[in-house]
């Protein structure tokens, strides 16, 4: 097809997208959660420690189903939630059944949980694959960003990369906010205004297909980040309680939805204002910041909630923390229904029903991997010991997380750099929208492979890239 002409179906393609429901949504991201559980378990069964053939199984057993999740297998999406669920149900079962006497004397680390890494590095997967996989048509249309209203798997992206920042940001109550500390923070966030304007240039110099109404015509997903570091970290240093920050997220929520519901939603929405000045052009990401704030702030509170930064955890203790984000994680899931009932839920806008249900997701999967933690340590309970034989002890720490997830955690910005520049460069050798399954899967499964290849062999040299 001409290049013209198939820029123009590239684009048509991605437009006037309604989606499909917020359970759908879900049930197509935690068969993840499950496929990770059986990996681990059958890493530990078979005790692979070859690095190679420890991938391979990883690779083939977490990253490989969720690429047949969002394309071949899309509609089995709740055949196989229920079925891992149950099949998962039972080993639980299977192997707790004669150890419930341990319970009050399990530890668990606490300063640096590896459930959290697995929920970063997951999001950064998942995302990487669903930028490649849209393009093509193998990609269910509905699982698309929504146009207007409505939900689909690739309108959690950025609402799940703010959550993911905001669940591990370390509050320092005796920081001040000075000058010193603003140009420090301005100077921090300046590599992701480059790669902003950057992208931005290199998309106008190549003529790369633009979906426009997403952030606009000069905004994009880099700086929404740069603009949340910025004003986040500085209210955070105001604040400096988590607590605190949560009552000004819901505030801040409550503004947002109340001047979009003024005029500021009509006028993003409006196809008929044109984009001639910078502000109109870039309506979209300009008006969707406060909403971006306050799922931040809001994820800074959770983060204090699932990390109490002690250095042991008595498993009580740990599981009253679970309980409680998982009661959280329930209140989420009903103001969802609530939101789309009253003003519906727009990833464009970032109003409130979009905030409720980034909270849902990225709460749900820390309470899954949480629960996981627990088991994890449990199972594995030797003997009673005191928190000073603890500490002492070299081997308390149980390392179970995949070697995909701690290398993509490891290098999380240059995976998902990396994942963007090849995602350009396959639309670039190929017009993806034109290809069959075949060749969409065979091609996806490369890429995905290439970046977890590079990203377990930068990890395992120790070699960390920093933006800055």
């Amino acid at each position: 097809m001409d290049p013209a002409e198939y820029k123009v179906l590239h684009e048509s393609a991605m437009q006037n997208n309604n989606g499909t429901s917020a359970l759908d949504v879900f049930l197509h991201i935690v068969p993840s959660f499950f496929t990770t559980f059986h990996t681990v378990q059958l890493i530990q069964a078979t005790a692979v420690v070859h690095i190679p053939g420890r991938f391979l199984l990883e690779f083939g057993l977490i990253v490989i189903p969720f690429v047949l999740m969002v394309t071949t297998m899309d509609r089995l999406a709740v055949n196989v939630s229920v079925t891992l669920l149950l099949i998962t149900a039972v080993s639980v079962v299977h192997q707790m059944r004669h150890k419930t006497h341990f319970m009050p004397f399990v530890q668990i680390p606490g300063k640096q949980p590896q459930f959290v890494t697995a929920v970063r590095a997951l999001i950064n997967m998942m995302t990487a694959v669903c930028i490649l996989a849209v393009d093509f048509k193998a990609f269910p249309r509905e699982l698309a960003k929504t146009e207007t209203f409505g939900f689909g798997l690739m309108d959690v992206g950025v609402g799940l990369y703010v959550f993911s920042n905001g669940i591990v940001y370390k509050v320092n109550k005796e920081q001040k906010l000075d000058l010193t500390r603003l140009k420090n923070v301005l100077v921090g966030s300046c590599p992701l205004v480059v790669l902003g304007a950057t992208r931005w240039f290199v998309i106008q110099e190549i003529d790369y297909q633009q979906h426009v109404s997403e952030y606009g015509v000069h905004w994009n997903f880099f700086l929404t980040l740069a603009v949340i570091k910025i004003v986040g970290t500085l209210i955070m240093d105001l604040v400096k309680e988590p607590e605190t920050a949560k009552f000004i997220a819901i505030s801040l929520l409550c503004c947002h939805e109340m001047f979009l519901h003024l005029g500021v939603s009509q006028y993003v929405m409006n196809e008929k204002i044109g984009r001639e000045s910078i502000i109109d052009a870039n309506r979209e990401g300009i008006s969707s910041i406060p909403g971006y704030i306050a799922l931040y702030l809001a994820s800074v509170y959770l983060g204090s909630v699932m990390r109490p930064g002690q250095e042991i955890q008595p498993a009580k203790k740990f599981l009253r923390c679970a309980i409680k984000l998982t009661i959280i994680a329930a209140i989420c899931w009903k103001m969802i229904y609530v939101c789309e009932g009253m003003f519906g839920v727009s990833r464009r806008l970032a109003n409130m029903g979009y905030v409720f249900w980034i909270l849902s997701i990225g709460s749900s999967m820390c309470v899954l991997f949480m629960f996981f933690e627990v088991f994890i340590y449990f199972v594995r309970f030797e003997e009673p010991k005191t928190p000073e034989q603890i500490m002492k002890s070299d081997n308390f720490c149980i390392p179970y997380l995949p070697l995909i997830f701690e290398a993509i955690n490891a290098n999380g910005l240059v995976f998902f750099l990396a994942a963007n520049l090849l995602t350009g460069l396959v639309n670039m050798m190929f017009q993806t929208m034109l290809l069959e399954i075949p060749a969409a899967l065979t091609i996806i499964s490369y890429y995905i492979f290439i970046l977890c290849v590079v990203s377990v062999f930068l990890n395992v040299n120790n070699i960390k890239l920093k933006i800055w």
